[in-house]
């Protein structure tokens, strides 16, 4: 009996030391989870990161029992992700809630007379989660409601990113966790036309619908080609992918290649 007592006061005591040590330095933890960051401290398990200011950040994924072996933590990437499919949920139930129904051209509309341009952005830092967002306002979703400015009777969709109604000349530029919606003063508004699905043209300039006025290409003999998928261009200087010259390897690309043959016919 008397030794039972050493064993359970030893036992105590080195447990006591172990928790001690915890709250001084963190003690490296391991699951399934496969990562290195995760640690036994302070009576939990954290996952520690060092910014870029080198700096600790510290995150609690579990409690005592956690810190003591019983139970056993999720994964961040799957609390993470689980955290993200939550927030989408939330997000596709209040536009449901708000009925948002098609319009025209892109433009939604919801039960309070709301007028929003719909995309799909990304939820989370992983990205793997994408629900239907809209943009109400002007910019990043901050200025102008849409309403105040777009005329819906003479809306119209040019291309993935460019739109006109009888005022105005609009860009969408596609972002992953939320795009902008804005006029475009720079195009003149009566010859302003789109050019396949990237580039659009007026009387002046060439346009790209990232960059906007591609002041390096030659106007004249700039030329798309519908039957090219994804974003090329050429000129009497040479080819384009979006806004970039194409040169040195990437025109032995095959995927280049392929859109540089139709774009040559």
């Amino acid at each position: 009996m008397k030794l039972l007592k050493i064993i359970f006061a030893l036992v105590i005591l080195l447990a006591c030391i172990f928790c001690l040590i915890s709250f001084l330095k963190p003690i490296p933890y391991s699951n399934s989870c496969g990562e290195d960051n995760l640690y036994r401290y302070r009576m939990g398990i954290y996952q520690i990161d060092t910014n870029i200011i080198q700096e600790k950040e510290l995150k609690k994924l579990g409690g005592l029992l956690c810190f003591a072996g019983i139970k056993y933590i999720r994964c961040p990437y799957e609390m993470a992700i689980q955290r993200d499919k939550m927030l989408a949920q939330a997000i596709d139930s209040t536009n449901k809630s708000l009925k948002w129904r098609f319009l025209k051209n892109d433009l939604w509309i919801n039960k309070n007379g709301d007028i929003g341009l719909k995309e799909k952005i990304a939820i989370g830092n992983e990205g793997v989660t994408f629900v239907d967002s809209y943009l109400t306002r002007m910019g990043f979703n901050t200025e102008e409601p849409l309403n105040a400015i777009i005329d819906t009777s003479t809306f119209q969709k040019l291309n993935s990113a460019f739109y006109k109604d009888k005022k105005h000349i609009y860009r969408y530029y596609a972002m992953a966790y939320g795009g902008s919606f804005s006029t475009f003063e720079e195009a003149d508004h009566a010859t302003f036309v789109a050019l396949g699905d990237c580039y659009a043209k007026d009387k002046r300039y060439i346009y790209e619908n990232r960059r906007g006025i591609l002041d390096h290409v030659d106007y004249k003999t700039f030329k798309v080609k519908n039957t090219v998928v994804g974003c090329f261009a050429k000129d009497k200087n040479g080819y384009l992918s979006w806004d970039d010259r194409i040169t040195g390897a990437d025109l032995a690309d095959e995927y280049v290649k392929r859109a540089i043959s139709e774009l040559d016919k």
